[in-house]
């Protein structure tokens, strides 16, 4: 079912019997440093190193490879704990990670493998089994599960009331020429690069109501599609005017022929409600941007950044909040902030307001996401931060709920609440299926106030086909 890495099996075999022991070890050293450190006991955690090597990996896989083709692939955690640090050395050898999941249903998944500059496989995860759904490029739901919406690998979308939804609205694909600021001078127009036909899609977001979709492209920018009575109609966000592109490429004015918008780190975040939408790149935001029922657009607020990049954005469910990322090499700082407190506000960079919240200093945000309270246990509920190797869930006043040591930068996030299950994708390619209402037992995990992972899947293109674990 796959192919080995070590050699061609006639040596002699690495003793596995220690492999739980070793794991649990570690991760119940580092679960008390870790708890020690959030409830202020400690400067500074002393985490543990994994000691079990890539050959002792190795053979674990294979037994759990074994399972998989005897139909037993959940069985597979009950002899052998997962990790994440022993494989490693294989996956620094590059593959394709996981950019984008959703949770469908009870043991029903759907995952993204690859991102917008590799060939990219959609995969569907149904209890024991995975196979492959064609013609996505990526997707998503609106916050309260009512709408879900899918870009096709030709740009064309369709937004349904479910995955496949036969009744689903069908959009064209979006000409490159969309993309280009309506409100530009002529003689900037005359400089403009216009964007290939081509779709870059990274993220897509719908509302609850199912009449906007957001999409970030990394090639061309932000648009919104929204439904205006029966026609959908584009709405160019990013690259503008208001929003600098003037200046921009007034600065960079004799650089080249042709002038194209920096789109470096570019990320998008739609409010469930519809009302309002946060985006930057890396040299600039965070930007939010209110919206009228027919999708016109004008500023709302420049929230200033704390860390370097712009990075990551996320509102909360009942779009009262907003998250805000930027990253410094692998780490960063995400605040929060309440959108009718901000309202108005333009705040510069690393001068803290009394509106920005300080929820994480530590993690640089790849994908994230939102508990409601039924979820966190609290009121408002929480902001799910997926970075790099660790997940925190943190309330909008900055309290931590619970962190995750799941091993790799993450590649999205889905929160279910009808099922009580949260997917974490990794670009390890490893795709995490947690329960927040149960606490891990044994640590197996690095962490703090573990969430329960009831099981993963792995995407590794050296696997004939995708496994449980």
């Amino acid at each position: 079912m796959f192919r080995k890495l070590f050699g061609s099996g006639k040596a002699k075999l690495p003793d596995i019997s220690k492999w739980n022991e070793i794991g649990r070890d570690v991760a119940t050293n580092d679960c008390a440093e870790l708890e020690a450190f959030h409830e202020g006991k400690s400067k500074e955690p002393k985490l543990s190193e994994d000691t079990r090597g890539p050959e002792m990996a190795e053979e674990v896989l294979q037994k759990v490879v074994a399972l998989n083709l005897e139909g037993r692939g959940h069985e597979a955690r009950k002899i052998f704990d997962p990790a994440h640090t022993p494989f490693i050395t294989e996956l620094e050898k590059g593959g394709r990670g996981l950019t984008c999941c959703a949770i469908l249903g009870s043991e029903d998944y759907l995952v993204q493998q690859g991102t917008t500059y590799q060939d990219n496989t959609t995969w569907r995860v149904e209890g024991d089994r995975a196979y492959e759904i064609p013609n996505i490029s990526t997707f998503s739901w609106s916050r309260n599960r009512q709408f879900f919406a899918v870009a096709h690998r030709d740009g064309s979308f369709a937004v349904g009331s479910h995955f496949g939804d036969p009744k689903a609205e069908q959009i064209p694909a979006i000409p490159g020429s969309a993309f280009v600021p309506k409100d530009l001078p002529d003689d900037c127009v005359a400089k403009f690069a216009v964007p290939a036909d081509n779709h870059a899609y990274s993220r897509i977001s719908i509302s609850d109501d199912g009449t906007k979709v957001l999409l970030c492209d990394e090639e061309r920018g932000v648009m919104l599609l929204v439904r205006v009575k029966s026609e959908w109609q584009c709405r160019l966000l990013f690259p503008s005017v208001e929003l600098g592109v003037e200046e921009q490429m007034r600065e960079f004015w004799e650089d080249d022929d042709e002038f194209t918008p920096f789109f470096d780190m570019i990320h998008a975040a739609l409010s469930p409600d519809g009302s309002c939408v946060a985006l930057g790149t890396q040299g600039d935001g965070h930007h939010l941007l209110s919206l009228t029922e027919d999708g016109q657009c004008s500023v709302f607020a420049h929230l200033g950044y704390l860390s370097e990049y712009p990075h990551n954005a996320c509102f909360s469910s009942d779009s009262k909040f907003v998250a805000l990322n930027s990253c410094h090499f692998y780490n960063g700082v995400t605040f929060s902030s309440e959108l009718e407190v901000a309202r108005g506000l333009t705040i510069e960079p690393y001068e803290q307001h009394a509106v920005q919240c300080i929820l994480n200093d530590y993690l640089r945000v790849y994908a994230s996401g939102y508990l409601p309270s039924n979820m966190a246990g609290r009121r408002d509920g929480a902001f799910l931060l997926a970075g790099s190797g660790f997940a925190a869930c943190v309330s909008p006043d900055g309290q931590l709920l619970w962190e995750l040591g799941f091993g790799s930068s993450a590649g999205a996030v889905d929160v279910c609440p009808s099922t009580g299950r949260v997917l974490i994708a990794s670009y390890s390619g490893m795709l995490h299926v947690l329960d927040p209402s149960q606490k891990q037992s044994p640590a197996i995990f690095s962490g703090y106030n573990v969430p329960k992972e009831l099981g993963r899947w792995v995407f590794w293109d050296r696997l004939e086909r995708p496994i449980a674990w």
